[in-house]
């Protein structure tokens, strides 16, 4: 599978661990003239939590959007050659990059978006350094987070609210730190 932390992908998509997607390439069962849509829906359902789905298509498969929209995943579409398309599913999720700012307005901007962020839903903010300063703010206000050093000048720190899930799929939080 492709690098999903490319530039030009979304960074909603960047964010997430290329071992939470499922794949499901269609293009010969399309070619054969069979429908597909069981098995992509059976993948669907192998996607963990917080993950993704790839699906491979000999065209653009534009009625799949809501579908998958439905299960709250947003798409980037990918145009591979005339008969070959790829199409990222993954959660909808708020990402903040703040790796232009200067501090301390990622520390400002990060406890402004959180003051929108819906019971159970997650942010991701986007920085070059782990926000130390940050971070006990996030514990006394009761938020769970998991920072992930992605590379030597890029970090991933996921912000979770607590409370009743989302209907849209969320990120998971392993060994999430919260007060």
């Amino acid at each position: 599978m492709v690098n999903h932390r490319l530039e030009g992908f979304p960074l909603a998509l960047q964010v997430l661990d290329a071992t939470g997607f499922v794949e499901a390439d269609v293009r010969e069962e399309l070619r054969a003239g069979k429908e597909p849509f069981a098995r992509i829906m059976a993948a669907r359902h192998e996607v963990p939590e917080g993950g993704g789905l790839v699906v491979r298509a000999i065209f653009e498969p534009a009625p799949l959007y809501k579908v998958m929209a439905k299960q709250g995943f947003v798409h980037h579409t990918e145009k591979l050659a005339e008969d070959d398309w790829r199409v990222w599913f993954y959660p909808d999720v708020m990402v903040l990059d703040v790796r232009d700012m200067e501090p301390p307005e990622p520390l400002a901007f990060t406890l402004a978006a959180l003051e929108t962020l819906p019971a159970g839903g997650t942010l991701v903010q986007v920085n070059v350094r782990v926000p130390q300063f940050l971070l006990p703010k996030l514990v006394d206000r009761g938020f769970a987070y998991e920072i992930r050093e992605v590379a030597p000048d890029r970090v991933h720190l996921f912000i979770r609210r607590p409370g009743a899930a989302r209907t849209s799929p969320t990120l998971p939080i392993p060994g999430a730190v919260a007060s």
